[in-house]
């Protein structure tokens, strides 16, 4: 995402390795295509300089992300931010979900999504937090923070545009997926076209002398 800071450079550092793999926690069952609704909050403690990240509704669990499964044991999870008593909008932060022998830490559930329709080769899971705690410094900090004294710093005043400018990274490669879907149905319509002028069939006389387009 680049939304990372020299301090984490450790966990990133192990995912070049293949030693840590990590999962992308956006999506929720209630909030699809409404992201900066989402329920799930990370609430911050200054006595213990610690989030609490925690799902509270059904419709707040994590669904269908990717690696989330079987594969990964950090997970990067959007959550509501709450310190000192106020809302400051969507952050994200590191969390790990599993422990060396791949068992889920306490507080996490792990489930796979099942048997889909298509492209079951890929690992799908839903994932629910409920109070898993995890230290100040594994908020993503590039674009906002907390710091020692427990104060929320941001340069951007509205929670709206935070979160865009968070998401704008998973924004910008929607745009490009979308791009290269309308590029790959071109080529298809092209050639089908092009097929279509040339393969002969049965035509009025009774012979294979019409184009299929003629149809």
């Amino acid at each position: 995402m680049g939304l990372h800071s020299a301090r984490h450079l450790p966990i990133m550092r192990d995912v070049d390795s293949l030693k840590n793999m990590g999962c992308f926690c956006f999506t929720e069952l209630g909030y699809g295509n409404n992201a900066p609704q989402m329920e799930t909050t990370a609430t911050y403690d200054h006595k213990t300089q610690k989030f609490t990240i925690n799902c509270p509704t059904v419709l707040s669990h994590k669904f269908w992300i990717t690696n989330g499964a079987c594969h990964a044991n950090y997970a990067i999870v959007f959550a509501q931010t709450i310190v000192s008593g106020k809302n400051e909008g969507v952050h994200s932060f590191i969390v790990p979900i599993r422990d060396e022998k791949m068992k889920p830490y306490p507080g996490i559930t792990i489930e796979d999504m099942g048997v889909k329709l298509g492209l079951n080769g890929i690992d799908n899971g839903k994932l629910v937090f409920r109070n898993v705690q995890v230290p100040r410094i594994n908020m993503l900090n590039k674009l906002a923070d907390v710091d020692e004294n427990g104060v929320f710093k941001c340069d951007i005043p509205k929670k709206s545009q935070r979160f865009f400018k968070v998401a704008d990274r998973l924004l910008s490669g929607r745009l490009c997926i979308s791009s290269m879907s309308i590029a790959a149905i071109k080529q298809v319509l092209y050639h089908t076209i092009r097929y279509s002028q040339q393969r002969l069939a049965v035509g009025e006389s009774g012979k294979s002398d019409t184009p299929i387009m003629s149809y």
